[in-house]
């Protein structure tokens, strides 16, 4: 059945994403974490936790990418020396409980990884009784929080940046179109949390069943919604490989189309050649890591290792990254927290190969990302990706 929600309040005024990463849930602090001096001429044990033998090729591969990268990083680092140690979890989370308390009992100050969401939550939990931080490389931020910090690009962060950007061109009144489901209402949460962090006004929030019937059926009332509640920039939760394309198409021929409404894209459009070429997303928006930091780490990475990388190989590269930029400052300063939550959520952030990044203090992440237009086939960049946070705001 068809659900719609609204809500005609606006926020009094805009909400700068980097002042709400400092006061967002204070109690929701990472652990101190291990108390030894570094000493940066000496490996500091790093234990990486990656999905190697689940039984699927395709985990199995991605593990190997998300290693090579995490080897690259080790390459690069300079004044910081890590033992980088690989700990095998497949997909399973008592195996990765186990790992981590193997990793621990080796010597491990911090763990990145692992991937899937219950093998972090797993390993945070015995991570936690030990003072141990977790650079977790999900990007589901339900399991932020406590010791554990998500590494990877949230649906909030992309929300944020997308709904800041129309704000920022007169665009105040937003609206949100997702699929039934546990995903759809992920997306949901994330666009409510962005409107807020934006000063953004929600005024029309619709969903739609995952079948082609249903979706036929509700678009004429979705259509109906949103032009009834003035919204100017309309956020699609939904991915190129599931609804997005039929429901941009059904909203467009109910004249929701980009003559009236800025589509947005929650999801990387550009994952589709077909999607980049259909009409109804013309002019479309969506939003990613800074692309020639991107481009420059994949050629990399393919001179290294004679393939592309997944997607998601330059976060593993990212968590070494920060890892080693978090060993040279404790050192500098002779200090004993290395990996501690106040270094971990230092606002000038980290920068990586997907361009700069800061943890929140609930354990979130915060991504300079570029915003992207569809232009007939292709993705254009108009609005770059920070490069640093120094009067950082969406």
């Amino acid at each position: 059945m068809l659900k719609f929600r609204l809500s005609f309040s606006r926020l009094l005024r805009p909400v700068l994403l980097g002042i709400t990463a400092l006061t967002i849930a204070a109690c929701e602090v990472g652990l101190p974490g291990p108390t030894s001096t570094v000493d940066p001429t000496q490996p500091v044990i790093v234990a990486m936790m990656v999905p190697y033998g689940s039984g699927e090729a395709a985990n199995d591969q991605l593990a190997e990418n998300l290693v090579n990268a995490a080897n690259m990083a080790t390459r690069d680092l300079q004044g910081a020396v890590i033992d980088l140690r690989i700990y095998q979890t497949g997909a399973d989370p008592v195996r990765a409980a186990t790992e981590a308390e193997r990793a621990i009992t080796e010597g491990a100050q911090i763990i990145i990884g692992p991937l899937f969401s219950s093998a972090t939550s797993a390993v945070a939990a015995v991570a936690r009784l030990e003072g141990v931080n977790v650079l977790s490389f999900s990007n589901n931020a339900a399991i932020a929080g406590d010791n554990v910090y998500v590494m990877g690009v949230t649906f909030e962060d992309v929300a944020t940046r997308l709904y800041g950007h129309v704000v920022r061109n007169g665009m105040y009144n937003v609206g949100v179109v997702y699929p039934e489901g546990v995903e759809g209402e992920a997306g949901l949460t994330a666009a409510t949390n962005a409107a807020r962090n934006v000063g953004a006004s929600l005024t029309a929030i619709t969903s739609y069943p995952l079948n082609m019937e249903g979706l036929s059926e509700a678009a004429p009332e979705i259509a109906d919604t949103i032009k009834g509640a003035g919204v100017q920039a309309l956020l699609f939760t939904d991915t190129p490989t599931r609804g997005l394309p039929f429901i941009a198409a059904a909203l467009g021929s109910e004249s929701v189309t980009r003559l009236n409404t800025q589509f947005l894209g929650l999801t990387r459009w550009d994952s589709s050649t077909d999607l980049l070429l259909q009409p109804s997303l013309q002019d479309g928006l969506f939003a990613v890591p800074d692309p020639a930091l991107t481009a420059q780490f994949n050629e990399r990475y393919l001179n290294a290792y004679g393939a592309e990388p997944h997607n998601l190989a330059a976060i593993a590269y990212d968590a070494v990254a920060a890892v080693g930029a978090l060993i040279r400052s404790a050192a500098t300063e002779g200090a004993t927290d290395t990996f501690s939550a106040e270094r971990l959520t230092n606002p000038a952030g980290f920068i990586g190969v997907n361009g700069v990044f800061r943890f929140r203090a609930d354990g979130r992440n915060e991504r300079g990302l570029a915003i992207l237009k569809v232009d007939t086939g292709t993705a254009v960049v108009i609005d770059p990706a920070p490069r640093n946070f120094g009067g950082f705001g969406f």
